[in-house]
């Protein structure tokens, strides 16, 4: 390291002038955006620094956007960000249709910005980095990333975020730190729990897809944290997922014979609203009736009427939001290049499903769900709560429990 004849200097001055050192060198390319700086102990022997001066100077580095820390490994050069010089922001997703239809939305808001939007659609075999790294190689001006690999190649995402502003949907592609507009998944599970319980159901279950994200842990911790707030103790029995990651075709084979049980669940929460109409058919083939035997609710893009005809009630989020968001972030990157990572929250809002003959223009605040009306009032104005338990600072989130028309 070509720093021992500042050594002197350098230590007398403090860690500011480490930091300018290395932010010098990260500039100039020395130490390419995605890789490791020096360890403490080099960067002790290059300036002839304190450990707690170099500890100081990699904070403030840090806090500058120009490097992030991987827990165990070391601190890693991120923010040499330069934009392409074209029009182009690239959509990396899996192909699917829901996420084309927020690309359309994304393309609007884009388009009233003479920007344009590239649909890179991806498969399961073929990686998202590639994706990426084709899109900081293609001088594009940034990328909306909806990750759908549970484990991408950490050290690729850090180098792509290291050259192109990125901004993930819904949830983080993988451990990296972008900017990231998502729901405060938790607060949604919650709700759809508390609407069960309220509606009568003396034991609730949960079922659906149980998968690597964080966001499905998320909504699985929501769904237990109503219980215990509501004095109802979970059982692992009542766990009944039917489907992960890389399966064809939902496994209801546990769902099934729980439900037949004498002491089965007489409501569940359903993680993913297109897993619905699969927990439908099982309560039928148990012979049992939606409402009157098992109620259901669930989390989804946009309740689609198949769904809504199974639930008596659901949580919908609001991805015209989540699209607006997604571009003022990247704008607000492409402005301050340097600043660190934001997280915004979109709204999201309770709708009625059809089993309790109402709809959700003419659900409100106190609608009665149980069918008999003892069961008061249903829905509760408080504040959303992140993945923490307070409400997220700033968040742009509809009042937990509050219908929206």
């Amino acid at each position: 390291m070509a720093h021992q004849g500042g050594s002197a200097r350098i230590a007398r001055n403090g860690f500011r002038n480490i930091t300018a050192s290395l932010q010098g060198r990260i500039e100039a390319g020395e130490i390419t955006a995605g890789a490791y700086l020096p360890t403490e102990r080099e960067l002790q022997a290059g300036f002839g620094a304190s450990r707690a001066t170099v500890r100081k100077a990699l904070a403030a580095l840090i806090d500058s956007g120009w490097a992030f820390n991987v827990p165990k490994k070391g601190v890693v050069a991120t923010r040499g960000l330069k934009p392409g010089q074209s029009s182009n922001v690239a959509f990396i997703h899996v192909d699917d249709f829901s996420l084309i239809t927020l690309g359309d939305r994304l393309e609007e808001i884009l388009d009233e910005r003479q920007l344009d939007l590239v649909h890179m659609p991806g498969r399961r075999d073929r990686p998202m980095e590639n994706s990426l790294r084709l899109a900081a190689d293609g001088n594009f001006v940034g990328a909306f990333v909806w990750s759908y690999r549970g484990c991408p190649d950490g050290d690729l995402i850090r180098i792509a975020a290291g050259q192109r502003p990125i901004v993930a949907l819904d949830h983080r592609i993988g451990g990296t730190e972008t900017d990231l507009v998502t729901f405060d998944h938790e607060a949604a599970a919650f709700e759809a729990t508390e609407l069960l319980i309220q509606s009568g159901c003396k034991r609730v279950g949960v079922t659906g897809m149980m998968d690597m994200l964080e966001i499905t842990h998320h909504r699985f911790r929501g769904y237990m944290r109503a219980m215990f707030a509501h004095g109802m103790q979970p059982q692992s029995r009542d766990f009944l997922f039917s489907y992960t990651s890389g399966m064809s075709d939902a496994d209801t084979t546990a769902l099934d014979a729980r439900l037949r049980s004498a002491d089965r669940p007489d409501g569940f929460l359903v993680l993913q609203d297109f897993l619905v109409s699969t927990t439908a058919e099982a309560a039928t083939r148990a012979g049992l009736s939606l409402s009157d035997d098992l109620k259901l609710t669930t989390i989804g893009v946009v309740l689609e009427p198949n769904v809504q005809a199974s639930i008596i009630a659901g949580i919908e989020l609001d991805w015209q939001s989540l699209a607006q968001q997604a571009v003022e972030l990247l704008s607000e990157r492409l402005d301050n290049l340097h600043r660190p990572p934001h997280v915004r929250f979109a709204p999201h809002r309770v709708v009625a499903g059809n089993v309790c003959n109402a709809n959700a223009g003419e659900l409100t605040k106190g609608t009665d769900l149980s069918g008999n009306g003892a069961a008061g009032s249903l829905l509760r104005s408080r504040e959303p709560l992140n993945a923490m338990g307070i409400a997220p600072q700033g968040a742009m989130l509809s009042q937990s429990g509050e219908i929206l028309s």
